[in-house]
């Protein structure tokens, strides 16, 4: 007997249940309740009884009596463990091992073992648990029994996934071949495993798709307290893809299967995982009344690893609500829990939860001690993400703490800042991770601790990745939307090829009248499907439905209610009544008598036939009395999006396949509704990340006090100018009667320029005046430059311009021209005071060399710039010098030359100094 069978498999064994009191219908009874055991309890126990009685009708000394009555004791003994009844679960499945022993039924004997494994599982008894599951697939490979082979062996791999998930990706790849079917009952725990392995390596979308792949095959299949799990695991992916509504959808569809079937271990583990997400969702009062209901109901299996988990969350819960004591004892409680479970990644976070919670209570030896367990355990198995936590609370007791030894990692205990030590070995750890996105708190953390020592340099360096980083979550995360809403997507769609396909199942009469339109009907209905899915306007899935329920149904009218924001209200956003459009309007949920309220409220399909002139319903004012009205959700799985309605003049024209096409359509408009509604939201994420960037981008270039350009700028953008100015030198060059005293406009010159005894402002009047001398240094500089010409504040008073497409020529009376607005106007302080001040200007010009424009780069220019400006310094300031070619061939090594020895490139004649206002140029030129 197999493990487990199909839904439709079912069907056919209660069809086949012969009505006689005879051992084919003992053998269909078993068989039946076997199968039954997890579907329907209290069926499969009402089938064993009656079992049971036509059993005593068998001779004792029978070997099918024996063969019968183990089956029925293994079939009592799961429900037994389902409902948390251990000790009767263990005493039922003992005497199924003994009768089956002496049968020497070997397949017998691994249906028992089986179910030991999920008994010493609740138990926390892991390795009992996996060598009854070897024994198991050691029990069914010598029976033969592949299936059941298949189902233990890919149940193995799932509970190794948990640990070992690279070693599991091997095995899985060794015994189940990727591009192969397998039969569903195996497909379950296949995907399970693949789903868990995929989340530990971050593919967390193909996890979502995992877990629901799982979900459904193991309903399809029997298991449901496999179904149960998937669908929390499927909550987990999701909750980590970011999106929490779909998180608590898949909490709560699991929670309702649990809730029907009062499995404790189930309903425990579905009650942990809707905390959970209540908890993220900052719902904390509802999420610690879940979390705790699903700690009483594991009274009876405390050694669970659900009942250690439980108490993890709760621990978290309790940090979160600022309760460092209730954390401790949870924290404490949940390791004592899991060190029978060999899981010494999750004993790790138990002990750096306590280490938190000790250092909020400022006992700093205790959390100390802790946190460095905690990280010897992710150390010795080397997990980099518990090692990167461990290190960061290390940071947050250094804070706390400044007396921490940092013995244990090797760090100096008079380093001055034992936090940034830790924050930077956890910043080391997260680069060596591939592909992973540096936390930005961790990067603004580190950014503050090179604050307090003074190293402004690297915190404004770790400030701008800590801005980046939060720029690439935000992509991230519009991603991680993106990914949930796909997979979201395509889970809708498969519930949606379910209601097309279930119109296949009718009956043979049926089909032999009307085989012809029904093929018809559902060829439509999947191009139709496939119409509206691809859409993503709003407005355009609005008119594609209308168009096809006009073409497909008898509607005189057609209308689209979808639920606001708040939840209490619902928006007649689409109607067409004959063609013409129905005015939109507003309906509350708890409306009385309005069969849209009704429908959005009981999220069921509503059919109503209605007399003429009948009283007591509730018309939309402007519209026509109609006979026949049809409301059917818009639903996303438990989530409502809204009702979609037709109606039409004539009676009782709506029977099973018109209600069954509009159900089909509202299925494909729901999903293609959500999408479009998803796509919108993403554009305006995408949107707002763009004008973020670009806010990010031109703050990065901007000098925040005087808002001139800064470095970066200049570096982003100099060489562009550069290439144009090479271009004209070299069409230039190509000219054979090329004059080079008489060159276009199309030069670039270089002004260095240094206001005069700056520091003497701001020691005399502050730093705010000081402020001020920039900011009006700023103005001048603007009043003598085009906007086209680059203005940069080169550092404290220096600024660098760059004049473009200038003649150099012009750039000696440029240069008096900035000296002249700087000292001809008083700079205007505080309390109307004002001073005067002079300025120096150095400049160069870009080509240096015309005939050889490539010899001297656009840098060193700038340097050339910054040496004029040194020699006006040393000259006595308040003058402008410009250092420029010569006629005087060039040599080798000429920009070394004329920087260690201008003096001589100017005797050597390798260069002109030009200069305006010096008062000992010679001495200058020897100063430098």
């Amino acid at each position: 007997m197999d493990l487990y069978a199909l839904d439709e498999e079912i069907r056919t064994l209660k069809t086949n249940l012969d009505s006689a009191n005879n051992p084919a219908r003992l053998q269909q009874l078993i068989e039946l309740a076997w199968h039954l055991r997890q579907r329907d309890c209290h069926q499969s126990l009402e089938l064993i009884n009656e079992a049971r009685v036509l059993l005593d009708g068998i001779s004792e000394k029978s070997k099918d009596y024996n063969r019968f009555l183990a089956r029925i004791c293994l079939i009592r003994a799961e429900i037994h463990w389902l409902f948390g009844e251990i000790d009767l679960a263990k005493r039922d499945s003992t005497i199924a091992f003994t009768l089956l022993e002496e049968q020497q039924d070997i397949q017998g004997l691994g249906d028992v073992y089986f179910l030991f494994s999920s008994i010493h599982r609740d138990l926390g008894e892991i390795q009992q648990r996996d060598q009854c599951l070897k024994t198991a697939i050691d029990q069914y490979q010598q029976a033969g029994e592949i299936l059941n082979y298949q189902i233990s062996l890919a149940r193995t791999l799932h509970n190794s996934a948990i640990r070992a998930p690279q070693s599991t990706e091997t095995e899985l790849f060794q015994h189940f071949a990727s591009n192969k079917d397998y039969p569903v009952a195996v497909t379950a725990w296949l995907a399970s495993a693949r789903a868990i392995i995929a989340n530990k390596i971050g593919d967390l979308g193909e996890s979502c798709r995992l877990h629901i792949q799982s979900h459904r095959a193991a309903l399809e299949s029997g298991q449901i307290r496999l179904a149960i799990l998937a669908a929390t695991n499927a909550g987990d992916s999701f909750a980590t893809l970011g999106d929490l509504d779909a998180a608590l959808e898949w909490d709560e569809i699991a929670l309702a299967i649990a809730r029907n079937n009062q499995w404790p271990g189930s309903l425990a583990i579905a009650l942990l995982q809707t905390g959970n997400a209540l908890r993220l969702l900052g719902r904390h009062e509802d999420a610690r009344e879940t979390l705790v209901e699903s700690l009483n109901i594991q009274s009876k299996i405390p050694g669970s690893r659900t009942f250690a988990h439980t108490l993890a969350y709760l621990g978290d819960l309790s940090l979160d609500l600022g309760a460092p004591s209730d954390a401790l004892n949870f924290f404490q409680t949940a390791a004592e829990k899991i060190e029978a479970h060999d899981e010494p990644v999750f004993l790790s976070d138990c002990w750096r939860g306590q280490a938190i919670a000790f250092c909020r209570l400022d006992q700093l030896q205790d959390a100390e001690e802790k946190i460095q367990q905690a990280l010897c355990i992710a150390r010795e198995h080397h997990n980099i993400d518990e090692q990167i936590k461990c290190l960061r609370v290390y940071a947050e007791l250094a804070k706390k703490y400044p007396a921490i030894d940092g013995s244990s990692l090797s760090i100096d205990n008079n380093t001055p800042n034992l936090s940034l030590h830790y924050q930077l070995e956890a910043l080391a750890l997260c680069q060596s991770i591939k592909g992973i996105s540096i936390p930005a708190d961790l990067l603004d953390s580190i950014a503050d601790d090179f604050a307090l020592i003074d190293d402004y340099q690297s915190a404004f360096q770790f400030s701008r990745l800590a801005a980046k980083a939060k720029e690439n979550r935000r992509l991230s995360e519009a991603h991680n939307r993106a990914t949930a809403m796909q997979v979201r997507y395509d889970n809708e769609r498969h519930r949606a090829d379910a209601e097309y396909h279930r119109l296949i199942a009718i009956t043979e009469a049926e089909r032999a009248t009307s085989l012809q339109e029904a093929s018809n009907t559902l060829e439509t209905l999947g191009l139709i499907g496939r119409e509206l899915t691809a859409n993503l306007d709003v407005e355009s899935v609005f008119e594609a439905l209308h168009r096809h329920v006009d073409d497909l149904l008898d509607a005189s009218s057609f209308g689209i209610s979808l639920l606001a924001p708040d939840s209490t209200t619902l928006r007649f956003v689409f109607g067409v009544e004959n063609g013409a459009s129905i005015p939109y309007f507003e309906t509350a949920l708890d409306h009385p008598i309005s069969s849209f309220a009704r429908c959005a409220r009981e999220r069921q399909e509503i059919v109503l036939e209605r007399e003429p002139g009948a009283t007591g319903r509730f018309i939309v004012p402007g519209t026509m009395e109609t006979l026949s009205l049809l409301y059917t959700p818009l639903m996303i799985g438990d989530r409502l999006l809204g009702v979609m309605s037709i109606q039409s003049i004539r009676a009782h024209v709506y029977g099973e396949r018109e209600r069954s096409i509009l159900r089909t359509l509202a299925s494909y408009g729901a999903i293609a509704l959500d999408n479009a509604s998803a796509y919108k939201q993403l554009q305006v994420t995408l949107t707002a990340l763009r004008e973020t960037q670009n806010q990010l981008e031109e703050v990065s270039i901007t000098d925040p006090l005087t808002g001139l350009r800064n470095r970066r700028f200049l570096l982003q953008n100099i060489e562009r100018d550069v290439a144009c100015a090479l271009r004209a030198y070299e069409d230039q060059l190509a000219q054979p009667s090329a004059d080079f005293h008489q060159l276009s406009d199309d030069d670039l010159v270089f002004f260095m320029v240094d206001l005069d005894h700056f520091k003497s402002v701001n020691d005399t009047y502050g730093h705010a005046c000081g402020d001020l001398v920039l900011m009006q240094m700023r103005d001048r500089l603007q009043s003598v430059f085009r906007e086209s010409d680059y203005l940069v504040r080169w550092g404290g008073e220096e600024f660098l311009v760059v004049a473009r497409s200038c003649n150099r020529k012009d750039a000696p009376t440029v240069a008096e021209r900035i000296r002249h607005v700087v000292s001809n106007m008083p700079f205007k302080l505080l309390d109307d005071l004002e001073i005067f001040r002079t300025c120096s200007v150095g400049y160069a010009s870009y080509p240096f060399l015309p005939k050889q424009p490539h010899l001297v780069t656009w840098a060193q220019v700038v340097n050339f710039a910054d040496q004029g400006l040194y020699m006006v310094k040393k000259s006595g300031r308040n003058a402008c010098i410009g250092i420029t070619h010569t006629e005087h061939p060039q040599v080798d090594d000429f920009y070394n030359r004329v920087m260690r020895h201008p003096q001589q490139a100017a005797q050597s004649q390798l260069i002109q100094i030009i200069s305006y206002n010096t008062n000992d140029l010679d001495e200058a030129i020897r100063a430098s």
